[in-house]
Order: structure tokens, then C-alpha cells, then sequence
């Protein structure tokens, strides 16, 4: 990648051992190399060519806890230690787990240099932030260390020095502290600190018992116990939960195993021996907290044996030995700790725990042990298993062991499972096999086109990136049982003949969050589309209602056959159809057989398309149950025709489906882009049609934390020497900010965005190492082994985002329009506050089915800031913003008008929260029956607007989106659009009557501007008539700031000219030099002045006349006052169009208008 250096002494990390010490009289955090790892690393220090301070990168190993690099200074060891071993003295992180910590191993890698950190924000206690407050930037800098040079600060610690946590350092992790360091304290009441102040007398006994190895001491501890017979744990067992593993955990080649000699002359002195155990079966291991093996009475990588299944005459507590429960044999190990596993708990494989029927609790027991005199069984599984005579395996009918191109790629990997070891089976126990079908179906295609026969294929293949599992299961398998509760058997490919005959049919195990087997084996993490309830709505409805179509289709203890069709369909692309069938099979356990419509259409031909899906399906629908048929694209091959015409083609997949769902758990599902598009007789065939949308703002959150933490959890892969990147989030970024500035975009968008913005960060952090000139793995370990992607990097990667799909997918965007640009109209943004901020504050109120008020209605003469003031709500609460033309609503087909509304609200229902503009709402929807049109397309739009508005103010699907008018003559609206539910709340945007208005407004428009101090805007305002209105003094202004820029030209020009007048005609000199070389600030900084106003004053032309203005006047009397005066409104009262409110509030005038609503439900206006 280029921006990198290479390391000075090592091209990556050095695997070492760790030791863990404390020294009462240096309490400064270090780390101590032994003789050999010093030479290693820092060779140009060791032999005194370089001089300085030398710091060093480490990741412990074993411990989720510790999954970043952390940077500390680094000293040769003055003491001896052993050979390839660092030792981490006075580490506050690690001191504070005291004997809980079993860490052994760690990376190192060799730090040149760390930046100097701009900001370091740091969290405390009320009481700590009371005195923090206090403290100067300088003497904070001081407290956490500043004075000294070589004090690492690091991001997540807690610092002793004022009781709190660093939460945040920027431009890196960690680094240094200068004294232009700024340094944020922030209060939190719920901060959880650690004891930090230690005791000072720790004696030097202490500190060699925590150099100890502690496994050893730990393993020679139990050793002792479990052979005395006084100590004898019951071997009755003990009782956990059953959790399944994420990951393979990496374990030790080597157990210890402990043996008495027979002519030892201390018989009851253990020795300790290691014993190489690099061949077993992996998949047996099970794995606990360390505090749980002395519930067992054993040590860590010791045989145990596990029951598991219910007792069949009392409960599964019950030790009575007639009750048939068999039991396994695994080795038990313990987790490295500190962790965060739950205790009571085991953790098994995925494979051991599904091929155990997914049990809940488990019992285990430690083996018994025999005479002192022998040695101690229990550290080979061939102490306990037989070794298997014959085993036979059979292939499980699926798509993927059916497909001929697959064939030779899984049985080659069938044979190196065996060959990798030697497996432990039993009888009926099934075995995945990973496949990576892109590679096998490239190495069948490329051997076939060469003619050559299968048995010539290469026996030796890539392993490559499996996506697929071919399932085996074991039908016979025969030995000499040496315990007849335990039916497991060694496989040795050596000794044991084993055979691949035969196809069964059976489903495959279920793939949950809790035992997620796809995952374990490394075909990928698939989304879960998790079903969460929030206040109003819950997320993956979709996914919920096929889930449970899937789940009854399949159930084998089912009577009836339900033959289930279902039709996804979704109005835009990569809504994610395919992911959410994918990913439902595997969790409900059902085999997946995929084509696409496009792939199998033969357009020449009908009785080849119908043969091609045969060929495909036939002989997996025959032999797969349970299972689910799913045709992507499946408008490709029915596309809707003439009424008059029928579609041949249609009723031929129709017989497919009724002769597949025939059989008993065969699911049919098939998706489409465009179900309009799909012929009548075969979208009436699904019974079930469910219709995916663009994800909500919560199932955003999902879904950018799904990507997000996707990639957390992966181990920085910097530390095995690649040029692999690993990728994490900083500790500030925002997912429901993320998720509120990409409404509107598919989950395909938001996994561009995450992928962009990972781009983004890569190229800030090789700036960066740049500019400061450090190298770019340095960088890399300042940020704990991870490229850290920020809030910025993310937000330009979602902009750039939608300034590439904005035209093509219509994503909305949020307009910069901020209430500080809105001069006066302080009692209209109250109202708009009132109608929109109680929706989305209080969304619950609304839940129970009341209609909220999501119409507003902005009318008056042109210019008065009604475009103006709808963007500014949708910056205000960061809602999406749409703008409506009429024209571009127009079709000239028939019912393409009508659609076009339709998909307006639709795209605005997807990009929630949101705001639809429709400005000049009157040539959008007129009133009725007036148009001269000959097919009535404008009442027809009008009809379908009215519709819309409608789902809007409903509880459900509407909730979050709200509609904004913008007309200049209400009088020509249809009147169902200004009744209650629709645009219920009109306000009326007039010229400003007074100058103290004028004046707000002015300074609004200038807020931007560098203004001189002679500018007195008040002034100004003064003498401006009241007919001027937003738009002239938008004008006003910007013709003020043309003409200061021509002033300061006109200036520069002179002072050029008399420069060059003073020259020689040869050497005069342009524009461009005078300004490099020449120009001061006074000659580019553009002032505006109180004359440069009074110019645009006097040539200002107003847009609306004072004859207008009456106009406007006179039409919004005649609107306002249709209806028939009460006695109580001839004192000063005048009608007013309800819309609905309580009390409504309009500034007209020197006049308040207060609206409100008499007994009998009349809205009534009354001005003050």
C-alpha cells in the first residue's frame, strides 16, 4: 500500500511470552525485553549506533479484553529473564484483574515514533469535574502528565492522576501530551473507575509469585488435590448451561499430562509431562471460565465426560445408573482470562452441539482415576475411545452434493478432513464439509473444456473461501465398544477402512445466533434480520411474516401440506430479497436451490425455458426435503401482456409450482423488482405476496451495526505479517446519526457507504503519517492495530453516496437551511414547531391510531420566504427534504400521472423522516372540473394526491413524513385539500410591517458578510417602504455585497495602474503578481458599507407593488371570510378556513390573528 515503510529490524510482529510484575518503588508503566527480543527488535539501541527513547507495541493474545495494540516505553531488562519473553511492569490494566489474569503470549512490534495528540477528551465523576472546571488548559495538561515527554496516552484508560477515563484522542489512539494539547473534561454521573490507588508495600514475595507461571502452578495445584484420596471430588458431575462457540479458539499442540513412575522413589511426587496432541478432533473441545474446573475436579485440557439428553424416569439431576443416557467424551479447556464468558456455563463447538440435538444443559464429570503406580489416563482420547474397524459415510441429498461441478472439490476436501487428523464419530452424527463453489465450478469448467475425465482432476486444490457446506452423515460404523455408554470411535485413515456410499435425505441443523454453525466454519455471517419492537413499529416486519411461513411449511409433525407460494417484491433494487431468503434457510434448516430468470429464459423458446428449470430442479425437489425453491427475477420469464392474449408460458411455471409444492415440505418463493410488471396468471398463483421497502431509521441502526461490528470482531490481521488491513469504528461515532443522514438508501448503498468510508480512512491515515512523517505502520499501531474510520470519513462517504445515486435513485437530501437564515416570522415557526416537533418527540401519542397533523399550508404574495422556510424545517430536524414541480408530475400515458404521485409518497415513506415540498401547489392540484384537458388527467392527480395525504396522517404508514404547500392563490385549490388531516394548518406569509422586522431580516441575509463598522441596519430599515418583501431584501443585500466587490475592484485596478506607472514599460507586472506579491489584507477583504446599501437601495425595483399588495390582500380576505358570521364574531371576529387546531396563531399585519374552534366544531379567526 503505498505510504508504508518498512520496519527497521522486522517485517512484523514477534510472537512472544509475557510476564506480569509490579514495582512498589517505579511506578511508571514499562515494558522489559528479555536479552535476545531487545537484539531482535531494536538491534541499531543494542549496539549503540541509535540513541533515545525506544517504544514498542503489544497485543495480548487470548483475551477479548485485550484485542488492540497498546504502545508503552520499552527497556532492555536489566534482570535475567527467559529467553523471547517481555516483561509488562506496573501495567494499571492488567495489575487491576490481580490472579485472574492468565495471559501468557502476546505481538510486539517495534514503534518508531507516536504523534503528538490535539485533543484528549477525559470523563469523570461530578464531584472530580466540579475542580476540573476550574484547572487552566496548562496545569490540565500537567495532571495527566504533560511535563514529562515520554507519557503514552492512551484512549480507553483510566487515569490515576484525576480519577477519570480518557474517552477520546485525536488525531490518533495514542500518543504524547505538548502544551498545545487541548484538553476537554466532560462530566458523567455513571462512570465506572477501578481502584486505582494500590497499595505502596507490596512485598518482594508477592512479586515472585507473580512471575510464576501460572498454569503451572495452577495445574500442580489440582494435580495434587484430585490424587489425594481425602479430596476426592464426586464424580457425580455437575450441571451448566450450553453455549455454542463464534470462532475456532486457538489451543496449545500440547497437553500436559502427569505421571507417577512405578519405581519412583517419591511415589507421591507428580511429575509433569507434555504429551503432543496436534492430530485430535478439534470440534470435541469444549471450553469454560477457569473457576469452573474445580466444580469438576480437573485441569484445563483434561478428558471429561459430558451427558447430556433427559433422564427418562425422574429429571436429568437424577444419577441413577438404569436411566439409558449416553455420554460423550471431550476435552475440557479453560477460557485465558480475564473474559467476558458467563460463568456456569460451557461452551461446545457448533458441530458437537447440533449433533447433540441442541441441548440445553449438559452434565460433566471427570474421569475416574486409577492406582497412584500407573500413569495417569486421561490425556490421549485413545485411553477411551476405540479406535473404528469400518466406518460408513453417506452424502446428504442437497443442492450442493447433487451438483455435479461441485463433486470433485468436496470429496477432495472430505479426504483431507480425515487426513487432518484423527476424528472422533459416532452413528448418525453429520459431517460439514466447506466449499467454495466459485472455485470448484472455475476448476470443473476449465478441466471440462480441456476433455478431461473427472478421475484426472487434481487431487491437490486451494482451499479458497468456502460459501456453501456439503453435508456427510455416518450410517455404519462398527468396533470394539470399550464403553458401552459412549458410541464414539477414533478414525485413523490408516487403520480404519472407511467408504462413501450412498445419498440420504434429512434437513440440515438450524444456524442461530446461539449456535451459529455457518459462521463457525467460515462461510460468512449472514444478517439476521432480527425482529425488534420499537414505539411505534417493529424492524424486518417482512422478514418476521416469511419466517413464519417458512417454519410452517416445514414442519415434518404437520398433517396438511400447505403448498406455500410467496412473492417478494419491492419497488427498488438490492432491497436485499435474496439475502433474506439465504438467510431464513439457514435458520429455519431448510436446503436453498436459487436460479435466476434471466439465466434460464430462452426467449426463442417456451419448452426450453420449461426444460431448463427442470434440469435444474427436478432432481433436487425429488431428493431434498426440507426445501425452498427460489427464482430470483422472475418477471424475466412472465411478463404481462394484452388481456386478450394468455400467457402460455405462465400457466407452464404454474403446473412447476402446483407439481413441486405437491411434495411435502417444498417451499416456493420468487422476487421481483416490478410486480405490476408480472402476468396476472402467475402472480395470482402465490398465495402470499410481501412487499420488502427501504429500511426504516431503526433497521438502519441494525444493520450499520451489523457491518460495523462485522468487522470489530476481527482480530487485527497486521498482526500475521499481511498487507490485510483491519477496520473499526472511534469511540464517537453516532449509528443513529448514521442511520438518520441515509434515509432513503438500500442496505446495497449502506454497505457502499461503510466500504467507501474505510477508503476514506486509509487515505487520512497515510496523510497523516505524511505529513508527520512516521511510518504508516506506526500509525496503524497508535490506533491499536485497526484503520479507525471517523464521523467525518462516514459522513462523506453517505454525501458522496448521494451525490452519485441522487439522480438515478432519487435519494433526498437535506438542505442547508438554517432558522438563523429566516429573518422574522418568529410566531410562524412556532407553529411549525407545534405541528412537527410533538410527532417526532412523542411518537407514542400517535400510536393508538390518532391522526397527527402532518399538513401545512404556506400562501401569499411571491417572495415572502415559503421555500425559503420548508427548507429550513427540514434542517431544523434533520429531516430529508423533497420538492414537487407540477410538470414533472405529467405523463402522457394514461395512469402514468396518478403513478407518478404515488411513487412521489413512496420514495418519501422510505427516506422518513422527511419533508415533500410542493411548490405552486396550485398548478399541482387546481380545483376540480375547471381544467379544459380532454382525459382529466389534472382531476385524476388531484384525486390521487387527496389519497395520499390521507396515508399521511394515519398512525402508520405515514408516520414521519410531512407535506408542505407553498401557493400564491389559494382561491384556485380544490377545497377537499384544505380540510382536517390534509393541509389542516395554514399559515399566511405576508410583507414584514414593521422595520424592526426588515431589519431582522436584513441581518439574517448578511449574517454571512463582512460588514463595515458605519453599517447601521435599522437605519437602513427605515427607509425602506413596506411593500419590500423577502425576496427584495435578498436583492438588496446581494446587490450591496456586487457592489463593495466593485468598489474594491475598481480600487485594486487604480492602485495596479499607478504601481505599473512607476515601473519601466517592460517590467510592468499583471494582476495575478501584484496580488501574490503586492496586494495586503485590506486590498482582498471585501467590506460592505453603509453607501454600498444605500446604492442597492435606490435602484432596488420592489417585486410586488403596493397595488399587488392590496391584491393579496383583498384574495386572502375572500378566503378567509366565506363562511357565515356568528353574533359573537361582528365584534372585530372574521371567519377563517378550519384546519383543525386548538388555537393557531398568524402575524398579518400590525395584527395577531389568534385561530381557534367554537362548540360546534367552526374554526374562527380574531384579530388583536
Amino acid at each position: 500500500m503505498p505510504g508504508r515503510t518498512e520496519m527497521n529490524q522486522v517485517t512484523g510482529p514477534v510472537l512472544a511470552h509475557v510476564i506480569v510484575t509490579e514495582d512498589p518503588y517505579d511506578t511508571s508503566e514499562r515494558a522489559l525485553l528479555s536479552t535476545d527480543l531487545y537484539e531482535l527488535l531494536y538491534e541499531d539501541y543494542a549496539n549503540g549506533s541509535k540513541s533515545g527513547l525506544t517504544l514498542i507495541s503489544i497485543q495480548l493474545l487470548g483475551s477479548s479484553l485485550f484485542n488492540e495494540f497498546q504502545t508503552f516505553k520499552v527497556y532492555e531488562s536489566e534482570e535475567q529473564l527467559p529467553p523471547n519473553t517481555v516483561n509488562l511492569c506496573n501495567m494499571g490494566n492488567i495489575i487491576d484483574y490481580s490472579a485472574d489474569f492468565t495471559v501468557d503470549s502476546a505481538y510486539l512490534a517495534r514503534v518508531n515514533s507516536l504523534l503528538k495528540l490535539d485533543t484528549v477528551i477525559i470523563s469523570v465523576l461530578p464531584d472530580v469535574y466540579s475542580l476540573a472546571s476550574q484547572a487552566s488548559q496548562q496545569q490540565l495538561v500537567d495532571i495527566l502528565g504533560g511535563n514529562d515527554q515520554h507519557t503514552v496516552i492512551r484512549q480507553g484508560d483510566y487515569n490515576k492522576d484525576i480519577n477519570g477515563k480518557i474517552s477520546l484522542c485525536e488525531p490518533t489512539d495514542q500518543g504524547f501530551l505538548d502544551s498545545t494539547t487541548k484538553v476537554i473534561v466532560v462530566k458523567e454521573n455513571n462512570l465506572n473507575l477501578p481502584l486505582l490507588d494500590r497499595s505502596q508495600d507490596r512485598s518482594q514475595n508477592y512479586q515472585e509469585d507473580v512471575k510464576m507461571n501460572l498454569e503451572h502452578s495452577i495445574s500442580n495445584y489440582f494435580s495434587l488435590n484430585s490424587l489425594d484420596p481425602e479430596n476426592q471430588i464426586t464424580t457425580t458431575g455437575v450441571q451448566f448451561s450450553v453455549r455454542c462457540l463464534d470462532t475456532p479458539i486457538p489451543v496449545k499442540k500440547t497437553a500436559k499430562s502427569i505421571s507417577v513412575a512405578q519405581e519412583s522413589e517419591d511415589e507421591s511426587s507428580p511429575k509433569l509431562v507434555e504429551e503432543d496432541i496436534s492430530n485430535e478432533d478439534t470440534l470435541l473441545y469444549a471450553f469454560c471460565k477457569t473457576t469452573e474446573l474445580a466444580k469438576i475436579g480437573c485441569l484445563s485440557g483434561d478428558i471429561v465426560k459430558m451427558r447430556s439428553g433427559q433422564c427418562q424416569c425422574i429429571t436429568f439431576e437424577c444419577n441413577c445408573e438404569s436411566c439409558p443416557v449416553q455420554y460423550r467424551y471431550i476435552r475440557l479447556r479453560a477460557f485465558t482470562d480475564p473474559n467476558t464468558y458467563e460463568k456456569g456455563c460451557i461452551y461446545l463447538t457448533p458441530i458437537l452441539s447440533f449433533n447433540l440435538n441442541n441441548p440445553k444443559n449438559v452434565k460433566l464429570s471427570p474421569i475416574s482415576i486409577p492406582d497412584k503406580r500407573f500413569e495417569l489416563q486421561g490425556f490421549q482420547f485413545s485411553k477411551f475411545i476405540p479406535l473404528a474397524k469400518q466406518v460408513t459415510i453417506a452424502r446428504v441429498s442437497s443442492p450442493v452434493t447433487l451438483d455435479r461441478t461441485l463433486q470433485t472439490l468436496f470429496l477432495t476436501n472430505l479426504k483431507t478432513y480425515f487426513e487432518s487428523g484423527r476424528k472422533v464419530l459416532s452413528k448418525d452424527q453429520l459431517i460439514p464439509i466447506p466449499v467454495d463453489t466459485i472455485l470448484a465450478k472455475s476448476i470443473f469448467s476449465t478441466y471440462e473444456k480441456l476433455g478431461v475425465d473427472d478421475s484426472q482432476f487434481p487431487t491437490v486444490i486451494p482451499e479458497g473461501k468456502p460459501d456453501a457446506i456439503a453435508w456427510f452423515k455416518v450410517t455404519e460404523i462398527s468396533g470394539e465398544l470399550v464403553d458401552s455408554a459412549s458410541q464414539q470411535f477414533i478414525i485413523d485413515p490408516l487403520k480404519t477402512k472407511m467408504m462413501q456410499s450412498g445419498v440420504i435425505s434429512c434437513s440440515p441443523p438450524r444456524n442461530s445466533q446461539h449456535c451459529n454453525w455457518a459462521n463457525y466454519l467460515g462461510c460468512g455471517q449472514m444478517f439476521p434480520f432480527p425482529n425488534v419492537s420499537g414505539v411505534t413499529s417493529s424492524t424486518f416486519e417482512y422478514a418476521k411474516t416469511l419466517r413464519k411461513l417458512i417454519k410452517a411449511t416445514i414442519d415434518p409433525s404437520r398433517l396438511v401440506n400447505l403448498q406455500t407460494t410467496v412473492l417478494l417484491s419491492s419497488l427498488s433494487r438490492a432491497i436485499g430479497k435474496s439475502l433474506l431468503v439465504h438467510s431464513l434457510a439457514l435458520e429455519c434448516g431448510a436446503h436453498l436451490v436459487e436460479i435466476d430468470g434471466y439465466e434460464v429464459l430462452n426467449p426463442s423458446s417456451e419448452s426450453k425455458t420449461i426444460g431448463t428449470i427442470r434440469g435444474k430442479l427436478d432432481r433436487v425437489v425429488e431428493s431434498c426435503t426440507p426445501l425452498i425453491v427460489f427464482i430470483r427475477h422472475i418477471e424475466a420469464l412472465t411478463k404481462k401482456s394484452e388481456q386478450q392474449q394468455k400467457d402460455s408460458l405462465a400457466i407452464k411455471i404454474n403446473e412447476l409450482i402446483d407439481e413441486y409444492t405437491a411434495k411435502p415440505g417444498v417451499l416456493f418463493v420468487a422476487s421481483t423488482n416490478d410486480s405490476d410488471n408480472l402476468s396476472d396468471e402467475l402472480r395470482a398463483k402465490f398465495k402470499f405476496e410481501i412487499v420488502l421497502g427501504v429500511p426504516s431509521e431503526q433497521e438502519r441502526t441494525l444493520i450499520f451495526k451489523y457491518l460495523i461490528d462485522f468487522d470489530r470482531k476481527i482480530t487485527p490481521k497486521v498482526t500475521e505479517g499481511t498487507n490485510e488491513l483491519s477496520f473499526g469504528p472511534r469511540n464517537d461515532l453516532s449509528l443513529s446519526s448514521l442511520s438518520l443522514q441515509s434515509a432513503g438508501l438500500t442496505p446495497r448503498d449502506l454497505i457502499s457507504i461503510v466500504e467507501h468510508a474505510k477508503t476514506l480512512a486509509v487515505d487520512r491515515v497515510e496523510n497523516l503519517a505524511k505529513h508527520h512523517n512516521v511510518s504508516f505502520e506506526s500509525m496503524v499501531y497508535s490506533n491499536g492495530g485497526y484503520i479507525k474510520f471517523t464521523p467525518e470519513d462516514v459522513e462523506k462517504s453517505i454525501n458522496t453516496a448521494r451525490n452519485k445515486f441522487s439522480d438515478s435513485i432519487g435519494a433526498p437530501r437535506i438542505p442547508n437551511v438554517k432558522w438563523e437564515d429566516v429573518g422574522g416570522l418568529d410566531m410562524v415557526k412556532d407553529e411549525i414547531l407545534d405541528t412537527i416537533d410533538m410527532p417526532m418527540k412523542h411518537p407514542e401519542l400517535f400510536s393508538n391510531g390518532i391522526k397527527k397533523r402532518s399538513g401545512i399550508l404556506f400562501y401569499g404574495p411571491p417572495g415572502t420566504g415559503k421555500t425559503l422556510l420548508a427548507k429550513a424545517i427540514a434542517t431544523n430536524f434533520a429531516l430529508n427534504f423533497f420538492s414537487v414541480k407540477g410538470p414533472e408530475l405529467l405523463n402522457m400515458y394514461i395512469g402514468e400521472s396518478e403513478a407518478n404521485v404515488r411513487k412521489v409518497f413512496q420514495r418519501a415513506r422510505d427516506a422518513k423522516p422527511c419533508v415533500v415540498f410542493f411548490d405552486e401547489l396550485d398548478s399541482v392540484a387546481p380545483k376540480r372540473g375547471n381544467q379544459g384537458d380532454s382525459g382529466g388527467v389534472m382531476d385524476r392527480i388531484v384525486s390521487q394526491l387527496l389519497a395520499e395525504l390521507d396515508g399521511m396522517s394515519g398512525g402508520d404508514g405515514g408516520d414521519g413524513v410531512f407535506v408542505v404547500g407553498a401557493t400564491n392563490r389559494p382561491d384556485l385549490l380544490d377545497e377537499a385539500l384544505l380540510r382536517p388531516g390534509r393541509f389542516d394548518k395554514m399559515l399566511y406569509l405576508g410583507v414584514s410591517d414593521t422595520h424592526e422586522k426588515q431589519s431582522k431580516i436584513m441581518e439574517a441575509l448578511s449574517r454571512k458578510f463582512k460588514l463595515h463598522p458605519s453599517v447601521d441596519l435599522n437605519k437602513l430599515a427605515e427607509s425602506c417602504p413596506f411593500t419590500f418583501t423577502g425576496a427584495d431584501f435578498y436583492a438588496l443585500c446581494s446587490d450591496a455585497m456586487l457592489n463593495a466587490m466593485t468598489r474594491i475592484a475598481n480600487t485594486v485596478d487604480q492602485k495596479i495602474k499607478r504601481y505599473n506607472e512607476e515601473l519601466p514599460e517592460k517590467s510592468q507586472v499583471s494582476t495575478r503578481w501584484w496580488f501574490d506579491n503586492v496586494a495586503t489584507e485590506e486590498d482582498i477583504d471585501v467590506l460592505v458599507t453603509m453607501e454600498d446599501f444605500d446604492k442597492s437601495r435606490t435602484e432596488l425595483v420592489p417585486s410586488v407593488s403596493a397595488e399587488e399588495l392590496d391584491h393579496y390582500l383583498r384574495i386572502r380576505q375572500n378566503f378567509e371570510g366565506g363562511k357565515e358570521k356568528k353574533p359573537e364574531q361582528e365584534n372585530g371576529l372574521v371567519d377563517h378556513l378550519s384546519n383543525g387546531s386548538a388555537e393557531n396563531h398568524i402575524l398579518f399585519g400590525d395584527e395577531q390573528v389568534v385561530e381557534a374552534i367554537d362548540e360546534n366544531g367552526n374554526s374562527i379567526i380574531a384579530r388583536r
